[in-house]
């Protein structure tokens, strides 16, 4: 492709972004605005306008679906062969850093087929190094452990870098670092590195080996990095020092859609990179091709509340197009109703891939789920699991089904030893083999084993307490005691509702087990809500002719980078978006709330749906529900109301003045 090819269609911002040259270039891509057009073109342009050899740029993306497209884009502009494209550095962070060090492996101690651990890979080497160590802690499983090495390595800290800042309990910290050095010395030992280790490492190889870092600072003369307002520390440093000789950085991010912090990512990346390169040209992308003008118009008002971010405004030279629709429901049913209705309103016959639903917690899309199913809408869960295939609705279900129905021996399995009870593999193989002698099911195999005592004494009275828990909760079954009594019965003497305290996700699990609790309360028999159970989680009960024409439900996280017709935003509540944890956080965790809305906004192409509800069913009780305080914050004339009447008080939903709870912790903390 000539040069004139590759800028041909480009806007006058986009156009010096391709072609700006001599300087570091920071390109402030607003939503919608083309930025993936810009990368790829400006990686296209120095091949074919300044003769650079493909392997001489260095481009990193976030997600492998983003450098695929990326190469795919460039080969097909500059019809390169496939020997010449493979010479192309373009991938995520983690594979061009384990290319470097693929190469570099020995002068680490390592050997170049050096093993990448996975993430449940890296749990069970720590979970053999805590019972090697005898390290117990209730609150330091091995998930909390491999998530806090990982965030640490992330943040640029080794095992002696930690302090009593990085802790909850500064008891922990002599422990923890000591178990930390354990296991970096495991992975040296076994040729091992996890994700932490492909950037981490790589700094330590330019450290130790100076002249490494001056071979590929030579060989890379231009670096282009892909949402850059995701980046962490280490991500930071990684392309700053190969990228600090020769300047040539360009660097593609939207400070306004920086939601990722609670994963490392650092919003002052931008806002300090002109501190490390003085002589930064800042471009900004503008103009919109996505979104229609009132949608626009009201993402810009509701961001431009926040101070920590580098001004822009977005805006099209297309329609206004339709208001923003507010809706407010009655409850979290008639919320589902409503959407449900207007989805089958706007996109039936047939078109049903034009909308998504965005939800701030994954836990909200249960009644959703229902109110779609009600209408026989196809849908598709994007950035989550569907409600009743989580994994903790499941178990929760399983001792439901157990209680109901003693021969369900898939429900055992399942149960037997979640939470753990030590009940092993041999118990396990003992109990199926009574099972069989007896040709019953392994509830009556277990009351035989513990009848004839064929196991020792510990396991036999670990299994007795569990079966006397199911024989009971099915007396309190037959006895028509209510589902949700029942429920916290199993949950609570089974210790399981108690063992989500050490989950990553303890909040959110315990939200779920709420949320079916709910939906007990409003079921009408067992039989029937186990029915649903199966059938609302069976991929084969859905139809393989509509697969790719169903409603979308994801998480707001989840679905950055996605775009729809027509989009739903539900549960704009207080509590829920702004998140009652990031309230407690203060101005910063606001402020990210504040930016997460902005990116389910600016989803929408066409008709954007904006809903919250005045009461909401928590532990059996509907709650009211306050509208969100960002809510307020859009410009009146976008919006058309539904379902409510509008005062000075009711239009704000939150009263400005109301004094915010201080932060119950640091967050940052393990």
């Amino acid at each position: 492709m000539a040069n004139q090819d590759i800028l041909a269609n480009l806007n006058k911002p986009q156009l010096e972004a391709v072609t700006a040259r001599g300087s570091a270039v920071m390109v402030l891509a607003g939503a919608g605005s083309g930025k993936t057009r810009v990368l790829t073109r400006r990686l296209a342009h120095l091949i074919s306008a300044d003769s650079l050899y493909p392997n001489q740029i260095l481009a990193v993306t976030f997600t492998n679906k983003a450098a695929k497209e990326m190469r795919e884009r460039v080969m097909d502009m500059l019809n390169l062969d496939p020997v010449t494209a493979r010479s192309l550095w373009i991938g995520t962070f983690h594979s061009m850093g384990a290319r470097i060090l693929r190469i570099n492996a020995e002068k680490l101690g390592y050997d170049s087929n050096f093993i990448i651990l996975d993430t449940s890979e890296q749990e069970r080497m720590i979970k053999k190094l805590v019972e090697d160590l005898h390290f117990e802690s209730t609150y330091w499983t091995p998930r909390k452990l491999a998530n806090g090495f990982s965030r640490w390595k992330d943040d640029g800290l080794g095992p002696d870098d930690l302090t009593t800042d990085h802790v909850r309990n500064s008891s922990d910290l002599e422990r923890i670092s000591s178990l930390f050095n354990h296991y970096q010395d495991e992975l040296r030992r076994t040729n091992s590195m996890d994700f932490g280790d492909l950037l981490a490492k790589c700094l330590e190889l330019w450290q130790k080996h100076p002249e490494t870092l001056d071979s590929f600072r030579s060989r890379f003369l231009h670096v282009l990095v892909d949402e850059y307002q995701d980046t962490n520390r280490v991500q930071y440093d990684w392309m700053r020092q190969i990228a600090s000789a020769h300047g040539n950085l360009c660097v593609v991010g939207d400070d306004d859609q920086s939601i990722y912090s609670w994963r490392g990512a650092r919003l002052d990346n931008i806002l300090r990179f002109e501190e490390d390169f003085p002589k930064t040209r800042i471009i900004r992308l503008e103009q919109n091709y996505r979104s229609s003008g009132n949608i626009l118009k009201a993402a810009s008002q509701l961001i431009n509340h926040n101070t920590g971010r580098m001004e822009k405004t977005l805006w099209t030279d297309g329609e206004s197009g339709p208001q923003l629709i507010r809706y407010q429901a009655e409850d979290g049913v008639d919320e589902g109703r409503f959407v449900a209705q207007e989805i089958f309103r706007q996109c039936g016959h047939g078109r049903f891939g034009n909308a998504a639903i965005l939800v701030r917690a994954s836990r909200q899309t249960r009644a959703i789920e229902e109110a779609l199913n009600r209408e026989l809408i196809p849908y598709l869960v994007v950035g989550g699991l569907r409600f009743m295939d989580r994994a903790e609705v499941k178990d929760a279900v399983a001792y439901l089904r157990l209680a109901y129905s003693t021969r369900d021996d898939l429900a055992f399995e399942r149960i037997i030893n979640n939470p753990k009870r030590k009940i092993g593999p041999s118990a396990m193989a003992a109990i199926s083999q009574r099972a069989k002698e007896c040709n019953g099911s392994l509830m009556e195999g277990s009351h035989h084993i513990i009848a004839e005592k064929r196991l020792g004494p510990a396991v036999r009275k670990k299994l007795h307490e569990f079966i006397q828990m199911i024989d009971e909760a099915k007396q309190m079954l037959e006895a028509d005691e209510h589902h949700e009594t029942v429920l916290d019965f199993l949950l609570d003497h089974s210790g399981y509702r108690e063992s989500l305290n050490n989950s990553d996700r303890e909040v959110e699990k315990r939200g779920n087990l709420d949320e079916l609790r709910s939906l007990l309360v409003q079921g009408d028999d067992l039989p029937g809500f186990l029915e649903r159970a199966v059938l609302d989680s069976d991929p084969n009960s859905e139809n393989s002719n509509i697969e790719e024409n169903k409603v979308v439900i994801s998480t707001l996280h989840a679905a950055k980078g996605l775009e729809f017709p027509i989009v739903f935003l539900v549960g704009l509540e207080e509590n829920l978006l702004p998140h009652k944890m990031a309230v407690e956080e203060g101005d910063a965790g606001l402020e990210e709330e504040r930016r997460l809305l902005y990116v389910g906004m600016t989803r929408a192409k066409e008709q954007l749906y904006l809903c919250h509800a005045k009461r909401r069913l928590l532990y059996n009780r509907h709650e009211p529900a306050m509208p969100s305080r960002f809510l307020q914050e859009l410009p009146s004339e976008t919006i058309e109301v539904k379902g409510m009447r509008l005062s000075v008080r009711s239009g704000t939903g939150f009263r400005p003045g109301a004094a915010l709870r201080p932060p119950r912790r640091n967050f940052r903390k393990f």
